[in-house]
């Protein structure tokens, strides 16, 4: 019987692993709709949609001494937060990070390495809906990022 603790797990954002990846959760609920009529006494439902979400902790660092975007977290952070685009009007702001057919999602995959070569994973495109980066005396700068999935998961080996 095997255990796997948080050194299992990683995560990859469009097929690049990101280093430096303290924690990984993900969370999927269904919504229910119910279809009890007047004349009944116990509820009864049917399942109306699926909403998957999660979120990671990113450590920033610097791959080399002062050169900007040499890390992961700079993937992530790029993202969403953005600066005003170049002869913008002030109140303008910056397009999302463009995908696939103009689209802002990306793939990730959520990993628990198991032995195997693709170990057991959670594979779906997500819109990335928060970053939060937190600076405090003592502590590793991070980047709180959200997600949320862009219709079922693509691949589900767990």
């Amino acid at each position: 019987m095997s255990y796997y603790t948080g050194r299992h797990g990683s995560l990859l954002l469009d097929g690049n692993t990101i280093a430096q990846v303290q924690n990984w959760s993900v969370s999927s609920s269904v919504s229910l709709l119910s279809i009890k009529t007047l004349a009944e006494t116990d509820d009864r439902f049917i399942a109306d949609g699926r909403t998957t979400t999660g979120s990671c902790r990113v450590l920033y660092y610097q791959e080399t001494p002062g050169v900007k975007g040499s890390n992961n977290a700079s993937t992530f952070i790029n993202k969403v937060i953005k600066a005003r685009e170049v002869g913008g009007d002030f109140y303008q702001g910056a397009t999302l990070a463009q995908g696939p057919n103009g689209t802002n999602r990306s793939s990730l995959r959520l990993k628990i390495d198991d032995g195997t070569d693709d170990g057991l994973y959670i594979e779906m495109r997500v819109i990335i809906t928060n970053i939060t980066m937190t600076m405090a005396v003592g502590e590793v700068l991070a980047a709180d990022i959200t997600f949320q999935s862009h219709g079922a998961p693509q691949f589900v080996n767990i």
